[in-house]
């Protein structure tokens, strides 16, 4: 594969396009990139100079710019305790899980599941406790709902495929959360699945409850999400395990990981060392509906 040329940027191509030798033209523009990039290199100079100097430690920092930094306010975003969304939480349908209910998941497909659908579901099959895979045979989502709230279970996830672009493989692309018997129904894309025959030196895992982290939920929407997400899991887990899963929420996407820890000796304590167990995902939720599948 040939080495990438770098383009160079629009302002400095108008400014050479007048050139009408091409051999010109192209030395004009290496002068005005060179220029360019000893400016840069002068500037980051002084920087570190001034970084040094006593005097200007005071000066303030070169903040990046980033999606997070830069998105607009968001009126949503919890900044503390809010009393109006304690008392919504008190009320909601995931109450009766944070007084001590036991969570049971069921998870199902689409019909006619390809293997990596498959491999899929035996993975979370071990990162959550308490569930169990029942084939699809052809009934409505709103059958499951009903058998299912009919037998205790808590939960409901159905997971789909679909051909990616440019492929001729069917690969699971989306998962529904119902959450029985009352709702509410997630809908999530599912992407950037790994499982964990793919990881490097991934640890095996065992069936000890986990910890569970949800990160980075600070508004409204997230905080009902992170609850019914908290659902899959029960509020007990055995420390014992040294069992770990972490939701991540990073713009609008829910990054989700499954560690083992240690703590080496020669650390005394004071810092853990993380083994990968997978799998690793993504999610991106594209509707909230209340109530179960409608």
């Amino acid at each position: 594969m040939p080495p990438s040329r770098k383009v160079p940027a629009a302002d400095d191509r108008e400014t050479v396009k007048h050139i009408k030798n091409k051999v010109k033209r192209k030395e004009v523009l290496d002068r005005i990139r060179k220029q360019k990039r000893d400016l840069k290199k002068e500037k980051r100079e002084q920087t570190k100079k001034d970084r040094k100097d006593p005097d200007k430690k005071d000066l303030p920092k070169n903040v990046p710019k980033t999606l997070d930094n830069m998105r607009e306010h968001d009126e949503t975003i919890l900044v503390s305790e809010d009393e109006e969304v304690a008392m919504d939480e008190e009320e909601d349908e995931f109450r009766k899980y944070f007084e001590g209910e036991t969570p049971k998941t069921i998870i199902t497909t689409n019909n006619h599941p390809s293997k990596g659908l498959i491999d899929f579901v035996k993975t979370l099959l071990m990162l959550i406790p308490g569930s169990y895979y029942y084939a699809r045979r052809n009934y409505d989502i709103k059958q499951i709902c009903e058998w299912s709230g009919e037998r205790g279970f808590t939960n409901l996830i159905i997971l789909g495929q679909g051909l990616q672009l440019g492929g001729h493989k069917k690969n699971p692309c989306s998962m529904l959360l119902v959450h029985l018997p009352e709702g509410p129904t997630c809908h999530f894309r599912l992407s950037s699945i790994k499982l964990p025959d793919k990881i490097r030196r991934s640890a095996t895992t065992s069936r000890h409850k986990p910890e569970l982290i949800l990160n980075n939920f600070s508004t409204r929407l997230g905080m009902r999400v992170s609850r019914g997400l908290a659902s899959l899991f029960p509020q007990d887990p055995e420390f014992t395990g040294r069992r770990v899963v972490t939701v991540h929420c990073q713009r609008d996407y829910l990054f989700w990981r499954h560690h083992r820890y240690i703590f080496p000796e020669e650390k005394k304590g004071t810092k853990a060392k993380l083994q990968e167990i997978g799998p690793r995902f993504t999610l991106k939720l594209k509707s909230l509906q209340a109530g179960t599948f409608d």
